[in-house]
């Protein structure tokens, strides 16, 4: 009888063994997937800092432009080509300096 209940014993502390390792397991595996999901969440977030700095640089720019636009049609429609003429000179200029 005593042998019984030391195998028995000893068969529910190696049952709860298996289990406490396949549960610790799983939540490394769990652990493992959180910490990829917390860097791609990281990673979307700063992507979409990106796209809203590059949303306000195309916004300042078509501003920018519009307003060159405006600017040359009220010279050319006054007949000044020479001033719509060095406005485009400079704009030039301060591409290319953009692009060094």
């Amino acid at each position: 009888m005593l042998i019984f209940v030391v195998i028995l014993t000893l068969s529910q502390i190696l049952i709860a063994y298996i289990i406490f390792r396949r549960e610790m397991r799983e939540n490394i595996h769990k652990e493992q997937i959180n910490d990829m999901l917390r860097l791609r969440l990281k990673s979307l977030k700063h992507e979409a800092a990106l796209i809203q700095d590059d949303i306000n640089a195309t916004r300042v720019l078509r501003h920018d432009l519009r307003h060159h636009y405006r600017l040359l049609y009220t010279l050319l429609k006054n007949g000044d080509t020479t001033a719509a003429l060095e406005h485009i000179k400079l704009q030039k200029e301060v591409i290319q300096e953009l692009k060094r």
